[in-house]
């Protein structure tokens, strides 16, 4: 068993040596990420604070769209409306450009923060592959291995916390912080401590870390619930779903020739009650031909899949054709959706988010705690050396002379 605690030891020694700078880099990055989504909601929507005199409260999206046409932006992709009195419409043309709109008037009163948008952009190249491009499989791949090499030390370090004897003292040098001591013994006392009380959120962060960086993680995780993995990873799990969605919808008896199809303001309504206590509707805004409107409703903030729907809507006569709610997916999706928002926090709201920061931040000081006391060591190591090379080499001397 010493032998067994001794190898484990100097495996976690050299595999945080070997990704120690790399989780550091990553876990920092993650502190910021965490608060992405209040960050640039904070810095990019614009508030409207009035409608114009008897507007009310009707969202009148197809003069929204008419507008922007007028206006030469084009049509866009999505429309997403908030329910909030003060909130502009969104109006994103793919992920290149999006226009805060009055929702009364369509006109266009803001646009995202080209600073805060790039800032948050670096940060996560940096956070997802080392600064190198988003796809780099060399960023990636060192990325990816961190994580893997981060969850052994987590696992690892759970083991060789356990003390060998399970007294009082022991326990409270490991669960508490100490006054008064310094150099490697501060250090021990802070790698333990902090360790102990971040090791449950740092697992989930690096556990759904690992299955964002590998497909073969993902596919895993579908086996593992007995689910079909999806071709094509994460983005083909998406491509799945939206088509299943759009196959599930039929209209029977549909007449051939020219349709007259119903506007958004009376289609939108549709969905929403639907769904009691929406907070924001994503609008895929249809082609001129398109038979069927898709849109997804969010209960939430964001960051919480189980409170999204996602409907089809025949266009012709306002009848919802198909619905998704979260609890239609199988085990696997339903895991592979929580992964996504578990690795912020975002699942648990502010509060997650929170507390996804804090064991960031644990995780920093864990990788200076450990780093530090690895070099101590080895500077004692190489002191002591030292010191028994000059006591052999004195005796020598001594022996000589006599």
């Amino acid at each position: 068993m010493r032998l067994f605690r001794a190898f484990v030891f100097w495996v976690h020694l050299a595999v945080g040596y070997a990704a120690g700078l790399v989780i550091a880099a990553m876990a920092s990055t993650g502190i910021l990420l965490a608060f992405e989504r209040q960050i640039t909601a904070w810095a990019d929507a614009p508030v409207v604070l009035q409608g114009p005199a008897g507007s009310g409260l009707k969202l009148a999206l197809d003069s929204v769209l008419m507008t922007l046409k007028k206006g030469g932006h084009g049509v866009p992709t999505q429309l997403i409306v908030h329910n909030r009195l003060n909130a502009p419409v969104e109006a994103r043309f793919g992920r290149e450009r999006t226009l805060f709109l009055n929702p009364w008037t369509g006109a266009i009163i803001g646009q995202p923060s080209g600073s805060v948008r790039a800032f948050f952009g670096a940060i996560e190249r940096f956070h997802r592959s080392l600064g190198f491009a988003m796809q780099s499989a060399f960023g990636r791949g060192i990325a990816g291995a961190a994580n893997l090499a981060f969850l052994f030390m987590l696992l690892s370090g759970i083991y060789l916390w356990v003390p060998k004897l399970f007294t009082l003292k022991s326990l409270r040098s490991r669960l508490l912080f100490r006054g008064g001591l310094e150099g490697r013994a501060r250090e021990w006392n802070w790698h333990n401590v902090i360790g102990i009380w971040t090791v449950v959120p740092l697992f989930f962060i690096v556990l759904t870390g690992v299955i964002i960086s590998y497909p073969w993680a993902l596919n895993l995780l579908y086996k593992l619930t007995g689910t079909q993995p999806p071709a094509g990873g994460w983005r083909g799990e998406r491509d799945a779903r939206s088509n299943e969605l759009r196959h599930g919808a039929t209209v029977p008896g549909s007449p051939v020739g020219p349709a007259q199809y119903r506007s958004l303001d009376d289609l939108v309504p549709v969905a929403t009650g639907q769904v009691p206590g929406w907070k924001s509707i994503t609008i895929d805004v249809p082609d001129s031909g398109d038979r069927t409107l898709t849109l997804s409703i969010d209960k939430s903030i964001g960051g919480q899949p189980e409170q999204v729907s996602q409907m089809v809507i025949d266009r012709q006569n306002g009848h919802v054709e198909a619905i998704r709610r979260f609890s239609d997916n199988n085990a696997g999706r339903k895991l592979r959706a929580w992964a996504r928002f578990l690795h912020t926090g975002e699942e648990f709201g502010v509060a997650g988010e929170t507390v996804a920061a804090i064991a960031c931040l644990g995780g920093i000081v864990l990788v200076w705690t450990g780093l530090s006391m690895g070099i101590r060591r080895g500077a004692a190591a190489i002191k002591r050396s030292n010191a028994l090379k000059r006591a052999t080499d004195r005796a020598g001397k001594e022996l000589q002379t006599v």
